[in-house]
């Protein structure tokens, strides 16, 4: 068990123990070893739920990240396609505004004949 587990352990034996009062010693030591061995398993459920929301957290900023990224992918594949249908419009423009020549040189030289 690391330090920190253990002066947590000590911690809640101490304050446990120290409200009880008034038992011979055979019925103190047994108290003891039970006081001991459910502070260290209120001690390794702590820490279990500790890691459990610190896995929580971590998924669920995974989650939000993978979303920011997602909807960034969708804006940006919008935006090219805007800009391609721009770019499509803006061609589409340029053929239809766009002055029509047309060749009369034929007909001025038929005209003058």
């Amino acid at each position: 068990m690391k330090a920190d587990k253990k002066q947590l352990v000590e911690d809640i034996t101490a304050l446990v123990l120290s409200k009880l009062n008034g038992l011979t010693e055979k019925s103190a030591k047994k108290l003891v070893k039970t006081v001991d061995k459910s502070a260290e398993e209120i001690v390794k459920k702590f820490a279990k739920l500790q890691k459990e929301e610190e896995e929580a957290k971590e998924k669920a900023a995974k989650k939000a990240l993978e979303k920011a990224q997602s909807k960034a992918e969708k804006a940006a594949k919008a935006k090219a396609k805007e800009a391609e249908k721009a770019t499509f419009d803006a061609k589409v423009a340029l053929i239809t505004s766009a002055p029509v020549v047309i060749d009369n040189s034929k007909e001025d030289a038929e005209d003058d004949e």
